[in-house]
């Protein structure tokens, strides 16, 4: 596994081979998701929940994120993520935090990221319910955070998730064989929709 894109490209980043816990983004989505966030990631505070080997989180540094947090509940990804940050000298700019995607989310308000990434393990059932804890707990200082889902192809998530403060709206949709990624834009709630706009 390497950076795919960036200031880091082509450095290499450690992995565990197949495991039944860890299902790595592949090489082409991974430059994909850079290429559609490549406007906005430059300075952007990014978060990387349900991490795995940091690597969606490492590609944002390498691509001009000024800060990440990465967040997963096993311990090894953690020892892993932590050992690829060191390798490339990016501990100081990065946050790695062992915790439960849906807890960490539930302390989320909108002024701690730009940009949230999540990739919950496929048949967890935890993407809705991960969603549905950002929109009810983000405040309306988070509007315009983007939050990207990745989720099998054939789960289904809504256009939109509403909340207290913000509402979830779904701008964009892309697709990767059996794997999609969800493009998410929060919205203050009194902020009017724009016409043609989800």
């Amino acid at each position: 596994m390497i950076v795919q894109s960036g200031s880091f490209r082509g450095r290499p980043l450690k992995a565990l081979g197949r495991q039944p816990w860890l299902r790595p983004t592949s090489d082409k989505a991974r430059e994909a998701l850079m290429d559609v966030l490549r406007p906005i990631i430059g300075g952007a505070r990014f978060v990387d929940t349900c991490c795995g080997t940091g690597a969606i989180g490492i590609e944002a540094l390498s691509n001009g994120a000024s800060h990440a947090v990465f967040v997963d509940s096993d311990t090894r990804s953690i020892r892993l993520v932590t050992s690829n940050l060191r390798s490339l000298g990016l501990l100081e700019q990065a946050l790695v935090m062992k915790a439960d995607a849906v807890a960490f989310a539930s302390g989320l308000r909108g002024t701690e990221f730009d940009i949230l990434f999540a990739d919950p393990p496929f048949g967890s059932g935890l993407h809705n319910p991960l969603l549905e804890t950002l929109a009810g707990h983000l405040c309306g200082e988070a509007d315009g955070c983007i939050i990207v889902m990745e989720h099998a192809s054939r789960e289904g998530l809504l256009d939109r998730y509403e909340g207290d403060a913000v509402t979830l709206r779904r701008y964009q949709e892309r697709r990767y064989g059996d794997v999609s990624m969800a493009f998410f834009r929060a919205v203050r709630r009194d902020v009017p929709a724009v016409e043609g706009q989800r």
